[in-house]
């Protein structure tokens, strides 16, 4: 569809200021792309490959099943792959100019304090109160014993499911997978690359219509039925089994991070050391314990939002206090762990000052540089590129002299 099409679409009314934007819109994507072939840039099959499987499954996901797909679009998953492939190349390579001109982009110091004098002080925005801490977490070992007991287990029901019993029920029964166990431990649509690596080998080794053997991932234990392969698409059956830990490794896991904290509380270690030895949220570890705000990818965490637990333990410490122990809970996948946190650093509510807050007024001057970067880039492209605009296109108002190069 055109974007004149989808403005349309949503209600909305395409004047002259639209439409010339549109048009402008287009004209840029095109430079992009003249000069990605210009320098020589290349995007690999499996970048296309990967790009249009992600926009299959978005579709079939919407659709329903890959025969609902087929039916609106009136061609098979094949044809409809190769008619995406040159406009997801294309797409993609207009994606890498413009990372590649992103790049170019790095705010000095000097730029960033620049920027920073030049704001209106009525602009310049406040910051909530913000937080930044560690945390040493300890999970509990699943034994031996009870992976054993898990897999035992299981390949007992696979031997009765291959033998004739009733897969639904078994999954019923015994799986512990909340999205499939109520529908006969099935899926449909499974796009390749959708579910962990051990689970599609073993669809792919079991082929339609076979049984897996059992095989474990980081869920759990499974075997896998396969119903049906199309391609880079499948419908699997599984049941999984989760090794059970018991309350006494909880308390174990417990009484490890009681002992980590003495020696931290004594100074026989530090906390970043205790963090890379000890922690097994494999994140925060490789940072010497420190915790990555996910919106921001920066260390604050404003206190607004942070996750009430985690705001309740740290509120009550002083800058480089370390918490008692806490069991959290994860609210998918319901597993327990032992935390102990540092607050690092408080930082008040204030208005935004280069002191505090300097990656935020980077991030501001670089995109500032970026722009007029872009537009540098734009106005020397057309003088040096043959562009054609027909009939009333030439009289649009554009931001940037598109006409110019018309011959």
């Amino acid at each position: 569809k055109t974007q004149e099409q989808q403005y349309s679409e949503q209600g909305l009314v395409i004047n002259d200021q639209i439409r010339t934007q549109i048009i402008e819109d287009l004209l840029f994507q095109k430079l992009l792309l003249h000069q990605a072939r210009v320098d020589s840039l290349e995007v690999s099959e499996a970048e296309i490959l990967s790009e249009t499987d992600r926009r299959l499954e978005y579709f079939i996901s919407v659709f329903g099943s890959i025969e609902e797909f087929e039916q609106y679009f009136g061609q098979s998953v094949a044809e409809w792959k190769a008619e995406l492939h040159d406009p997801i190349e294309e797409q993609l390579l207009i994606q890498q100019k413009q990372a590649d001109l992103n790049s170019r982009t790095s705010a000095t110091p000097s730029q960033v304090q620049a920027y920073y004098d030049g704001l209106p002080q009525d602009s310049i925005p406040l910051i909530n109160a913000e937080i930044e801490y560690s945390k040493v977490e300890m999970a509990p070992q699943v034994t031996e014993e009870e992976k054993q007991k898990a897999f035992n287990l299981l390949d007992s029901v696979r031997t009765e499911v291959v033998n004739g019993a009733s897969m639904s029920l078994a999954a019923i029964k015994y799986s512990e997978d909340p999205g499939s166990k109520y529908k006969g431990g099935c899926y449909e649509g499974v796009r390749r690359g959708q579910f962990v690596p051990e689970f599609e080998a073993a669809v792919y080794a079991a082929g339609v219509d076979g049984y897996s053997p059992v095989f474990e991932s980081d869920f759990g234990y499974h075997f896998v039925y396969v119903e049906n392969i199309l391609g880079e698409v499948y419908n699997p059956c599984h049941i999984l089994v989760k090794p059970k830990v018991k309350e006494e490794d909880v308390d174990k896991a417990k009484d490890r991070l009681d002992s980590v904290l003495v020696d931290l509380r004594s100074g026989q270690i530090s906390f970043q050391r205790a963090a890379i030895l000890y922690s097994t949220d494999e994140e925060s570890a490789n940072q010497e314990g420190r915790v990555t705000n996910p919106r921001t990818g920066g260390y604050k965490h404003d206190v607004s939002v942070i996750d009430p637990t985690i705001f309740f333990n740290l509120d009550k410490l002083e800058e480089g206090e370390i918490s008692d122990p806490s069991l959290v809970i994860d609210d998918v996948s319901g597993t327990q762990s032992w935390v102990i946190y540092k607050l690092m650093r408080r930082i008040d509510a204030h208005k935004a000052n280069l002191r505090q807050d300097y990656l935020l007024f980077q991030r501001q001057t670089e995109a500032t540089l970026r722009d007029e970067a872009l537009k540098k880039w734009i106005s020397d492209k057309i003088n040096m590129t043959f562009i054609s605009l027909e009939g009333d296109l030439q009289l649009l108002n554009f931001q940037n002299n598109w006409v110019k190069s018309n011959g």
